[in-house]
């Protein structure tokens, strides 16, 4: 199975959505599952943002590694499970990439907030919703 979070630019929400996926799959010792992110409108090779590499942190995860990197059709086809962190990406995902609409759904009950050059405590904010809403949506039905 390959799930995608999409976010704008991929350096902040998705990327906490996919390396908090990750951790808590590794956690688990579940296997088999691809997790991966991408932005709307972004520039490929971008790092991800000091706020969103800070939150992590906190809780015991390195994204260090991660560049951003734009949503194609290729992408997108490629996963089972496309998961938008606000309505705007859904609105887009669903012009633009057609062929994939019928397996994407907002990861969370609203839209998660981008907290890009915002407080850490804005990252903190964003970054719980995206845990409850990943334990909640994915974690729970595996």
């Amino acid at each position: 199975m390959k799930i995608l979070f999409v976010c704008t630019g991929n350096t902040c929400r998705s990327v906490m959505a996919e390396y908090y996926t990750r951790s808590k799959l590794d956690d688990l010792g579940i296997s088999g599952i691809t997790v991966s992110s991408a932005g709307v409108a972004t520039i490929d090779g971008m790092p991800a943002s000091q706020g969103a590499l800070a939150v992590l942190e906190e809780i015991g995860i390195d994204a260090s590694a991660h560049v951003s990197r734009l949503l194609t059709g290729e992408i997108a086809a490629e996963a089972d499970k496309i998961y938008a962190l606000a309505r705007n990406h859904l609105e887009i995902l669903g012009l633009n990439f057609i062929s994939v609409k019928d397996k994407v759904e907002l990861l969370a009950d609203k839209s998660v907030p981008d907290p890009i050059g915002l407080t850490l405590e804005e990252y903190r904010d964003s970054l719980d919703m995206i845990i409850s809403a990943v334990d909640k949506h994915i974690l729970s039905k595996l």
